[in-house]
This record gives structure tokens, C-alpha cells and sequence, in this order.
């Protein structure tokens, strides 16, 4: 392996921003980054049975577990942004109102079908169905993914009233390509979650890891993450 290329395991949340910003990182001579795609619930799994990255990209929360498992390096992580929850569906079906709660409601009760994933987004999205006391409701007519571009390709497939909530990053990607995005949750209904990088105690580029950290968080890469959907106002 080149000796200034990191391996780093990330979430896809974040995709399309990350791929611009490793893109951008290599152009500028700095260094190359090879990324390995996963659900933070994989993530965890993947450090924890031994498997080996220079750099984690996965969710603060998954990050300081990590941390106290000695996974990763005790030591400020990187802030990246935030990531929060959106509609979708299939592009050309009808799209649902969806600036307030009960417009929400109504658009999960008409629906057909209603999918989310496994992933970070797909858990607060089942929190938030229990919180509000629709999941045992609508627990027949959803359907679950491991991932979100696999989320992705059965909405574009499907037929029918078919609503979709996922991470707003994956769904901006995806719009206008087989889905309409039709935007983020009303505030009551909203999480954003946060997402760090952080280097792992048993990378073998520890120095180029800290260095592309650092690069995510310069303004030229935020600005780049923002384009693609990532909140990083505040950092």
C-alpha cells in the first residue's frame, strides 16, 4: 500500500460529500483515501471482530463506544456535521405534503408501502413511529433495508404508493434519478444525527489519517459537504 494512502470505513450517510471530498484530496496531491461503505451497525461489528482501517467515519455515539473499547484513539474526533431525516418517493408518484406532523401521519397511513433501513437513519426512524404511536400500525405494510442504496433501488422499481423516509444526504443523491425527494421532516418530527471521524489505535497510517481529518474539517471541504446535503453550521 502507498504509504501516504489511508483505508477508511465509513457510513454512507455522508456519501455523496465524502466521494467529492476524497476526490478533491487526491487532486490536490495530498493523498489518497480508500473508502470501505457500511451501516454504523456494521461498523461496529467490523472493528470489533478485528478487522483493521486507519480512519472510522460512523456516528458520535457509535465513535465514543468505539472510544471506550479501546477501538479508537482517545483524543478530540473530528466533527464532520449532521445528517437528518427525509421523504421520498418514486419519481412521477404523487408527492405528499409534508411540512407538518400530521401531514406525516397522513402520508404513513395512505401509503401502500413504507420503507426505511437498518441503518442509523432507519433506527430513529422506527423511535419515532414507536414515540408517536404508529409503528404496531403500520408494522405490516413496512419493509426494511441493510442499506440505503438498496433502499434506493426498490423505490425506483416499485409500483404503487410507496413512501420512503431515509437519511436527506442519500435521498438528494438519488433525486431526480428514479426517485423525487420531496424533503427534510417538520422540526417536531426531525433528528439530525452527528457524524465524526476519528482514527482507530491500530491503523498503520496514523500520521496521513490525521492529516485527512484535518482536511475534513477545513472550510473548503465543509463547503463541499454542505453541497451535498450535510449540516455543518456551528463547526
Amino acid at each position: 500500500m502507498n504509504p501516504r494512502e489511508i483505508r477508511l470505513l465509513s457510513a454512507g450517510s455522508v456519501e455523496p460529500g465524502l466521494v467529492r471530498a476524497v476526490a478533491a484530496y487526491a487532486e490536490s496531491g495530498q493523498g489518497r483515501v480508500q473508502v470501505t461503505w457500511a451501516t454504523t451497525p456494521t461498523i461496529l461489528r467490523r472493528i470489533r471482530e478485528g478487522e483493521v482501517f486507519d480512519l472510522l467515519l460512523l456516528t458520535s455515539a457509535a465513535a465514543d463506544t468505539l472510544t471506550e473499547a479501546g477501538k479508537l484513539r482517545r483524543e478530540a474526533h473530528a466533527r464532520l456535521g449532521r445528517v437528518g431525516v427525509g421523504v421520498a418517493v418514486r419519481e412521477g408518484a404523487c408527492v405528499p405534503g409534508i411540512a407538518r406532523p400530521a401531514d406525516i401521519v397522513h402520508a404513513l397511513e395512505r401509503a401502500e408501502s413504507i420503507v426505511f433501513t437498518l441503518a442509523t437513519s432507519g433506527l430513529y426512524v422506527e423511535a419515532m413511529l414507536r414515540r408517536e404511536g404508529l409503528y404496531e400500525r403500520l408494522l405490516p405494510k413496512i419493509t426494511r433495508f441493510q442499506t440505503g442504496p438498496q433502499m434506493m433501488e426498490h423505490l425506483m422499481q416499485s409500483r404503487g404508493d410507496v413512501l420512503c423516509l431515509g437519511a436527506i444526504v442519500e435521498l438528494m443523491m438519488f433525486h431526480g434519478r428514479g426517485i423525487h425527494c420531496a424533503g427534510p421532516l417538520p422540526a417536531p418530527l426531525q433528528h439530525a444525527t452527528d457524524y465524526v471521524v476519528a482514527r482507530t489505535t491500530d491503523g498503520t497510517s496514523p500520521e496521513a489519517a490525521a492529516a485527512f481529518a484535518g482536511y475534513l474539517s477545513s472550510a473548503s471541504a465543509r463547503a463541499i459537504l454542505a453541497q451535498c446535503g450535510v449540516d455543518v453550521t456551528g463547526l
